[in-house]
Order: structure tokens, then C-alpha cells, then sequence
């Protein structure tokens, strides 16, 4: 299974980057997933009710799973946040439970976020590829 972060999910639905859509190819025969925290970082944008309800159907006719926040994915937060800290690498509170829920799901994130994501920690810690164009 491949769990999307959201910059990802954006360029797949509303850009259309044909980067993002080419690297996305080779994971044709995988399960494509996001965090619902990704849900809510796609849906927070819009001010109408029937526009969310919407874009939720949207989103569930493309990804197959929409991967809940459990209390699982908290403790992973924790645990790679413990292991990233000492090496002077600090996410952002969503990147870092969008990256636990992939991790806590043993699956691959994917991101376009190379600022944040393509340090090497976190490749050792995780299985995450990072979409660089």
C-alpha cells in the first residue's frame, strides 16, 4: 500500500502534475491510501458544506482506504519524533503524523515535500519516497 501526503493528493486531483502522475504509475498494482488528516488538509480550504460533501465522495472513489488517527499512530508520532529529535530533525505536527499513519499501516509515503521528508533519518526509520522534479 502507497499512502499519499497531501501536497501529493493535490497535485494528483487538482493540478494534474504530470511529475506526480508518472512517479504515481509504478504503484498501479498497490492499494492507494491517505491519512484522514490529509482528508482534512483537502477539505479545510472549502466554505460550503455541499462542497465538502462533495470532494469527500471524490475522495473516497479514488483512494481505496482513508486511513483513520488512532491512538497507534499517536504512539509511532511519538516514537519516530523520539528518534528524529537527537539528529536535529523537527516535522511539522501534521507531516509527522501523516508519516506515522503511513508507518503505523506498514505502508510507503509517498511526498513531493523534499524540504521536509528527503533527509536521511527518515529514510532509515521509514519507507518513504519523495516525487523530486
Amino acid at each position: 500500500m502507497i499512502v499519499l501526503d497531501n501536497d501529493v493528493a493535490v497535485k494528483l486531483l487538482r493540478e494534474d502534475d504530470p511529475v506526480v502522475k508518472s512517479h504515481l504509475s509504478q504503484y498501479s498494482n498497490e492499494a492507494w491510501a491517505i491519512p484522514s488528516l490529509v482528508s482534512f488538509e483537502f477539505l479545510q480550504h472549502y466554505s460550503r458544506l455541499d462542497v465538502v460533501s462533495r470532494t469527500q465522495q471524490q475522495l473516497h472513489r479514488v483512494f481505496d482506504e482513508i486511513l483513520p488517527f488512532t491512538d497507534d499512530v499517536a504512539v509511532e508520532a511519538w516514537r519516530l519524533n523520539d528518534r528524529l529529535l537527537p539528529q536535529n530533525i523537527a516535522l511539522d505536527k501534521l507531516d509527522l503524523l501523516n508519516l506515522a499513519t503511513a508507518h503505523e499501516a506498514g505502508a510507503t509515503f509517498v511526498t513531493h515535500n523534499s524540504n521536509d521528508f528527503d533527509k536521511s533519518p527518515i529514510h532509515e526509520l521509514t519507507d518513504i519516497h519523495v516525487i523530486v522534479s
